[in-house]
């Protein structure tokens, strides 16, 4: 095997040094699917060369290969992979496939949480569901197939913030809503959990899932200071209390306030080809790793198998793998000029081993 199984490891900890630079830079909504989609790639293809190193591990355990067709004596000598490296591998596995499970559960059993406290709840039109409580929040809770989720306020919240002000707080959750936010949120969590080098991407895309609802909201409202009021007042209200309680995941007045607030009180922000192409970069490479790592793995088990090859000696026709066999006086002769054993009814005269380098085929 390669030592090009390990660059999706080497690609993943630069990824992971340079993802909060690449969620200021670039556009919220570009940033967001470029980072959810080059961390998925990234954790998927360093969990797949945990997969081939191990398999070299368990290539060698007897109880393992007495299922298959290959020697434990040819696979040791053909594999290159020191075995502590591919035991930590196998370690390594079982681990990040934990953390991966508990991650996913406990996303579930938060959205399940939020979503009982909807059911109790009366839900006005448009999916709003106003909650008697004097401490700000407000949250977006998404919703199943055909469902389009509810946006959830207090009291305490509308109070805080003026009419323009509750309009860019509904416009940000409705964004939320509407782009699918938690699953791009969920996706990183999971991706993370995978590959722990990928352990700055969950916070960088809430920030970005939190600017691309802003940016949504702003262009609704058609003023960019009073979204920015509204969210520096939501988080003065109570959005940092809002947060320590974990309410909700897509909550509006927390997650970088000050930068946010910067960005909505500058120009839009504008596309970054170059930047976008270095993810896209990196994508590739992992792939093409994987890919490559696949061959290397298949081609190890194949040269490691014990099975001899068998040959099919045909009279009268040659196809792929076959040897021709001379049609003289009914039938293929031996070495002793004997004639040999007559075709049969397929044409087939017989079949043998080929002993490579162990003796010659005979009749």
């Amino acid at each position: 095997m390669r030592i090009i199984v390990y660059l999706p490891f080497v690609v993943s900890a630069l990824l992971g040094l340079a993802i909060p630079r690449f969620g200021r830079r670039l556009a919220p909504a570009t940033a967001t699917r470029l980072l959810v989609g080059a961390g998925a790639a990234c954790a998927a293809s360093s969990v797949l060369a945990l997969v081939f190193l191990a398999s070299t591990y368990l290539g060698q355990v007897p109880l393992v290969a007495s299922f298959g067709d290959w020697s434990v004596g040819l696979f040791e000598a053909l594999d290159p992979v020191p075995r502590p490296a591919a035991q930590l591998a196998l370690l390594a596995l079982a681990v990040v496939g934990a953390l991966a499970v508990r991650t996913a559960a406990r996303q579930a059993l938060a959205l399940r949480r939020v979503s009982r406290t909807c059911r109790r709840a009366s839900a006005a039109s448009g999916g709003l569901v106003v909650v008697d409580d004097p401490v700000p929040h407000a949250y977006a809770v998404p919703g199943g197939f055909g469902d389009p989720g509810r946006v959830v306020v207090t009291t305490g919240i509308l109070r805080a913030l003026g009419a323009e002000e509750r309009r860019v707080l509904l416009a940000h959750e409705r964004a939320h809503l509407r782009h699918r936010h938690h699953l791009y949120r969920t996706v990183a969590a999971v991706a993370a959990a995978l590959n722990p080098l990928l352990a700055s991407l969950p916070r960088a895309v809430e920030y970005t899932t939190e600017r691309w609802a802003d940016e949504r909201a702003a262009e609704e409202v058609g003023d960019r200071k009073v979204a920015a009021r509204a969210i520096v007042k939501a988080a003065l209200a109570g959005g940092e209390r809002q947060r320590r309680a974990g309410l909700a995941a897509l909550a509006f007045g927390h997650g970088d306030v000050l930068p946010r607030v910067n960005h909505l009180l500058t120009a839009p922000p504008r596309r970054r080809p170059l930047t976008a192409a270095v993810l896209i970069v990196a994508v590739a490479a992992c792939l093409v790793a994987t890919n490559e790592s696949r061959a290397d793995t298949e081609s190890l088990f194949e040269e490691a198998e014990t099975t001899p090859p068998v040959v099919h000696v045909v009279a009268g026709r040659r196809h792929a793998g076959a040897v021709e066999a001379p049609a003289l006086h009914g039938g293929p002769r031996g070495r002793d000029g004997r004639p040999g054993p007559k075709p049969g009814p397929d044409g087939v005269v017989d079949r043998f081993p080929v002993l490579s380098g162990r003796g010659e085929a005979g009749w």
